[in-house]
């Protein structure tokens, strides 16, 4: 039973890292379609550019979302969320955001990619730590800490 409350757990983390990342990748591919008209490759409709765009950005944050849950998962074993300082929250949300944009950089170096390929990757990794260590900023804010002290068995373990 504990497995999968925790399992719930971190599935609506990924989705709380998905939601905006998908809608970032559907701005920024409307952004793309009518001010680099050249990088659409020819016969490819608007729709299909931003279901790319939604579908790639949205898995990112999937990721994002799943590697920031096992973080805190096993870094902050056993306390509950109002127990973990605001910062430290903030450190783990910013470190699991950056998590995928810097493995898939690592594979790329590996693999032969140039160094000058993977700049917008490693940006693109500094912008999801941000927006994770802010979201998750945030989150602890509205809380406001007057939350009513966990009981043992809504604590991770």
């Amino acid at each position: 039973m504990a497995f999968s409350r925790q399992f719930r757990a971190l599935l609506r983390l990924a989705g709380l890292w998905a939601i905006p990342w998908t809608l970032i990748g559907s701005a920024l591919a409307v952004v793309r379609w009518l001010v680099a008209g050249q990088v659409v490759p020819s016969g490819q409709t608007l729709g299909s550019w931003i279901l790319l765009h939604a579908l790639g950005y949205g898995a990112l944050g999937l990721i994002s979302g799943i590697d920031v849950g096992l973080l805190l998962g096993w870094m902050d074993r056993g306390r509950s969320i109002e127990e973990i300082p605001p910062r430290r929250l903030a450190l783990w949300s910013a470190i699991g955001g950056a998590g995928p944009a810097l493995l898939f950089a690592g594979l790329g170096l590996a693999f032969g990619a140039s160094a000058a390929v993977l700049v917008p990757l490693l940006g693109l990794g500094a912008v999801s730590a941000g927006i994770s260590a802010v979201a998750s900023r945030a989150v602890v804010a509205g809380t406001g800490r007057s939350l009513p002290r966990a009981d043992a068995s809504k604590r991770l373990r």
